[in-house]
């Protein structure tokens, strides 16, 4: 066989191993970091419900399309007699401007209960994504002096998968 069609073959065939390795579904595990002004409620001891709209980066994780991304998230929530409710959705972007649409929810104790999210759309790389996960808040910063300003961090955990 020429030393060419060696080269082409070899080529032909890593790249159609790396796509099935590519589709397969990849875990990924990583933190994302918000801030942004929240709208409160407080209605009475044990009574507090807010929306928020905050931006997000997510330093992801080497190897992953979630590298080194930036979002926004629109939410709202409820804290009622130690029960809390949320739900919202985020937009991220990469780089070179693909984007992805996920949405979230987390019901129950405040302080133990994990969220779940699930992608909805993608353009670019994205287009063909699926996934989802869980999340749950791993702590706030300290408070910027800004009043009802949000400064917090999550856990974020799943797979997802991409033709």
């Amino acid at each position: 066989m020429s030393r060419m069609k060696l080269i082409s073959s070899g080529i032909l065939l890593a790249s159609v191993f790396s796509a099935q390795a590519f589709a397969g579904e990849v875990k990924f595990d990583q933190q994302t970091c918000y801030t942004g002004p929240a709208h409160l409620i407080q209605h009475a001891d044990g009574m507090v419900s807010g929306s928020y709209a905050v931006i997000g980066t997510s330093p992801g994780t080497e190897g992953t399309p979630f590298r080194m991304m930036s979002g926004q998230c629109l939410g709202a929530f409820s804290d009622v007699g130690g029960q809390h409710d949320e739900n919202g959705s985020c937009e991220f972007v990469d780089a070179a401007g693909d984007k992805f649409f996920g949405v979230y929810s987390r019901k129950g104790d405040p302080a133990s209960a994990e969220g779940t999210w699930r992608v909805v759309h993608g353009t670019g790389k994205f287009a063909d994504m699926s996934g989802g996960g869980k999340w749950m808040p791993i702590g706030n910063f300290p408070a910027s002096g800004m009043p009802n300003m949000f400064n917090g961090c999550n856990h974020e955990w799943g797979s997802y998968t991409m033709k």
